[in-house]
């Protein structure tokens, strides 16, 4: 008899075990989904051969946008934990099961976004050198860390993606996962410096703005990845839990949408940008998506929030729809940071990579290339 309640409580956490692979597995394919239509309707496929530059291989012009996507994916996963521990879990200085859970949850998401930053390395040299990944060097990597912009900043996000990793498994206070935290949201910045906005001609604008729209969007996004993964709160910690992303996920909401517009008219020289060009679609099907979430989070406010209590699942199912819509909008964006600007002709800005690759030129570390990250995007 005693076996009996084990038994049930066994049978009744598994299915939202399985519930909660099948969401996270559901989401990628969807941001995978997203990328591939997002390259093929912006014309990232589309490369135009130009003389004495060479074409990059079809396995580089897909590895390129699916590494950015991993890396992104697993930052959002990283912070998300990082951030249920050190503010959404119920408790004081030490932390609890479910804010344990969390660290390890970050710490191997963490791992992962280091390891796809280093897969990046190659992959984006190969890139701008037009050529397949096994012609690349160890050699031509250590030049591409050492002389160009984006190599440096690769290093410098696995460096601090691995620093989380390994503390993430060892810290055991809120102090020290808001440490851990504040790394992580750190390691999200650097590409901002190499995204397409760091090119515009209002560069301090273009890179604050994309600065605060990727701090908003890991903290958001990584917030609701963070509940839906959260298996140890039950009952009023995850009421607890819940109402503090509620007060953070509004403020994030108006920062990603306010960046996202000084973004946009960095990067858009005329309105008739936004129907005529395939950038242009695609940041309107972004807008649609960020409307779509900004919706969501109301319907959580009005319905689900006040009857937590009772109706735990309604809330679960809603934010899983959030985090499908996310993980659409993170496609669309490592889609979009591929794609050319509308203004853009593309022969400076090929012909100044591939100088830059080869380290040609005293400003060879600053050459316009394919953004790092495209969380800027989104």
């Amino acid at each position: 008899m005693t076996e009996h309640p084990v038994t049930e409580v066994r049978t009744a956490a598994a299915p939202s075990l399985r519930r909660r692979r099948l969401l996270a597995a559901a989401a990628a394919v969807l941001a995978l989904a997203a990328c591939g239509v997002t390259m093929w309707a912006g014309g990232a496929t589309d490369v135009v051969p130009l003389p004495g530059i060479p074409v990059p291989s079809p396995e580089v012009t897909w590895l390129v946008p699916g590494l950015r996507l991993l890396a992104d994916l697993a930052a959002v996963v990283a912070v998300g934990g990082l951030l249920g521990a050190a503010v959404l879990a119920p408790g004081d200085h030490l932390l609890s099961a479910a804010g344990y859970r969390w660290m390890r949850l970050a710490g191997w998401a963490a791992a992962t976004w280091g390891l796809a930053a280093l897969a990046a390395l190659p992959v984006q040299l190969a890139d701008f050198l037009g050529t397949p990944v096994s012609g690349v060097s160890p050699r031509g990597v250590a030049s591409f860390v050492v002389d160009v912009a984006q190599g440096r900043v690769l290093v410098l996000v696995a460096v601090l993606a691995a620093v989380v990793a390994v503390a993430a498994r060892t810290v055991l206070t809120s102090t020290g996962a808001r440490a851990l935290l504040v790394v992580a949201l750190l390691a999200t910045l650097p590409p901002a410096f190499t995204s397409h906005s760091a090119e515009e001609s209002d560069h301090d604008l273009a890179v604050t703005g994309v600065a605060l729209h990727v701090l908003g969007v890991v903290l958001w996004a990584g917030g609701l990845v963070a509940l839906l993964l959260a298996r140890q709160l039950a009952g009023p910690e995850r009421a607890t839990a819940v109402q503090r992303f509620s007060r953070l996920a509004l403020p994030m909401a108006l920062v990603v949408a306010v960046s996202g517009v000084l973004t946009t008219l960095t990067r858009l020289t005329a309105p008739g940008q936004l129907l005529q060009t395939g950038y242009g679609i695609v940041l309107l099907a972004k807008t649609a998506a960020l409307l779509a979430l900004v919706a969501l989070g109301w319907w959580h406010r009005r319905t689900t929030l006040p009857a937590l209590e009772d109706r735990p699942a309604a809330f679960l199912r809603l934010a899983g729809v959030e985090v499908l819509v996310f993980a659409a909008t993170i496609g669309l964006a490592a889609g979009l940071a591929r794609t050319p600007l509308p203004a853009d002709t593309g022969s400076d800005t090929v012909a100044a990579a591939a100088d830059a690759a080869v380290g040609a030129g005293p400003d060879a570390a600053s050459a316009p290339v394919t953004d790092a990250s495209s969380l800027s995007d989104i």
